[in-house]
């Protein structure tokens, strides 16, 4: 069978920033984990920057297609930002750094952000709509939320480093959420979802 290698150098630099860290791992060392020279490896990609512009391009999965309509499905939308978070820690880690060496990743970021708040707002107003939430208190409050939702996201894992404590990304959503509840709503986010934060 015919050898891939760009596929090769692109899962053996995933596996060496997931085990070392982005700025630990250099064009060097990929190119010594395949057993290949350095100048094959720049054959495919130029610069390190251009091999995580790569993964990142090409991870698969991505945001669901609708809102959520109820709770269990926003607790499974939690469930997957928790798992690629988890999947993708050497991402996360340099996030911020990323963004400012790479313009395509920037793009992708800034992307992702605008599908996720776009998911989370139709979510918000038919949880509105059903009951399940209470009306804003100021104008903005939802979108606040939202934006807070994301941005634990993110720097989730640090945090939780820092904290010394396991990174559970999807309870600490529900606990920004639970909140917003109505009554109703919290009985639906029990059932939905076999979570109950008053047991913490």
């Amino acid at each position: 069978m015919k050898r891939n290698t760009r596929q090769e150098i692109l899962s053996a630099a995933k596996k060496l920033f997931a085990e070392r860290g982005y700025n630990a791992v250099s064009v060097q060392d990929i190119a010594g984990a395949l057993g290949i020279s350095k100048g094959n490896l720049t054959y495919y990609f130029k610069k390190k920057e251009h091999i995580i512009e790569a993964i990142i391009a090409e991870s698969p999965g991505g945001p669901p297609s609708r809102a959520p309509r109820n709770f269990a499905e926003l607790d499974y939308f939690l469930l997957d930002i928790q798992q690629v978070v988890q999947s993708n820690a050497y991402y996360f880690w340099h996030i911020t750094q990323l963004a400012q060496l790479s313009p395509k990743i920037h793009e992708k970021q800034k992307n992702i952000y605008r599908t996720n708040v776009a998911l989370l707002t139709g979510a918000f107003e038919t949880f509105l709509k059903a009951g399940l939430i209470r009306k804003e208190e100021f104008p903005g409050e939802f979108r606040r939320v939202i934006d807070l939702i994301l941005l634990s996201s993110i720097y989730w894992l640090p945090f939780c480093a820092l904290k010394q404590e396991p990174a559970e990304y999807r309870k600490h959503a529900w606990g920004i959420l639970y909140p917003l509840m109505t009554r109703r709503g919290k009985d639906a986010f029990r059932a939905d979802t076999g979570i109950d934060l008053r047991g913490e």
